[in-house]
Protein backbone atom coordinates (compact mmCIF):
# COMPACT_ATOMS: atom_id res chain seq x y z
CA UNK A 1 0.00 0.00 0.00
CA UNK A 2 2.65 2.42 1.26
CA UNK A 3 4.80 2.00 -1.91
CA UNK A 4 1.38 2.04 -4.57
CA UNK A 5 0.54 5.67 -2.46
CA UNK A 6 4.34 6.98 -3.78
CA UNK A 7 3.91 6.15 -7.54
CA UNK A 8 0.62 7.20 -7.60
CA UNK A 9 1.84 10.79 -5.55
CA UNK A 10 4.61 10.62 -8.38
CA UNK A 11 2.21 10.21 -11.42
CA UNK A 12 0.10 12.94 -10.10
CA UNK A 13 3.47 15.29 -9.83
CA UNK A 14 2.98 15.86 -6.25
CA UNK A 15 5.56 16.46 -3.85
CA UNK A 16 6.67 12.97 -2.46
CA UNK A 17 9.08 14.49 0.21
CA UNK A 18 6.75 17.00 1.58
CA UNK A 19 3.70 14.22 1.63
CA UNK A 20 6.09 11.32 3.32
CA UNK A 21 5.36 12.52 6.69
CA UNK A 22 1.60 12.53 6.15
CA UNK A 23 1.82 8.42 4.81
CA UNK A 24 3.68 7.88 7.78
CA UNK A 25 1.19 9.64 10.02
CA UNK A 26 -1.29 7.23 8.11
CA UNK A 27 0.29 4.03 8.65
CA UNK A 28 0.85 4.89 12.57
CA UNK A 29 4.32 5.42 12.48
CA UNK A 30 6.12 8.34 14.68
CA UNK A 31 8.40 9.34 11.40
CA UNK A 32 9.20 8.57 8.37
CA UNK A 33 12.29 6.35 9.39
CA UNK A 34 9.67 3.95 10.48
CA UNK A 35 7.63 4.19 7.39
CA UNK A 36 11.09 3.23 5.29
CA UNK A 37 10.69 -0.24 5.77
CA UNK A 38 7.53 -0.62 3.83
CA UNK A 39 9.29 1.16 1.32
CA UNK A 40 10.67 -1.65 -0.89
CA UNK A 41 11.67 -0.14 -4.38
CA UNK A 42 9.65 -1.56 -7.11
CA UNK A 43 10.27 -1.00 -10.84
CA UNK A 44 7.05 0.96 -11.41
CA UNK A 45 8.38 3.11 -8.44
CA UNK A 46 12.14 2.98 -10.14
CA UNK A 47 10.60 4.32 -13.46
CA UNK A 48 8.24 6.78 -11.72
CA UNK A 49 11.27 8.44 -9.64
CA UNK A 50 13.68 8.25 -12.72
CA UNK A 51 11.43 10.08 -14.89
CA UNK A 52 11.06 12.70 -11.95
CA UNK A 53 14.29 12.94 -11.73
CA UNK A 54 15.65 12.95 -15.32
CA UNK A 55 12.80 16.06 -15.50
CA UNK A 56 14.82 17.96 -12.18
CA UNK A 57 18.04 17.64 -14.12
CA UNK A 58 16.79 18.27 -17.47
CA UNK A 59 13.67 20.63 -17.89
CA UNK A 60 11.74 21.18 -20.74
CA UNK A 61 12.79 23.57 -22.61
CA UNK A 62 10.61 26.85 -23.30
CA UNK A 63 10.52 28.01 -26.90
CA UNK A 64 9.51 31.54 -26.60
Amino acid sequence: MAVHRLVAWYREGADVQRLLPKLATYLGHVDVAATQRYLTMTPALLQEASRRFEHYIQPEVSHE
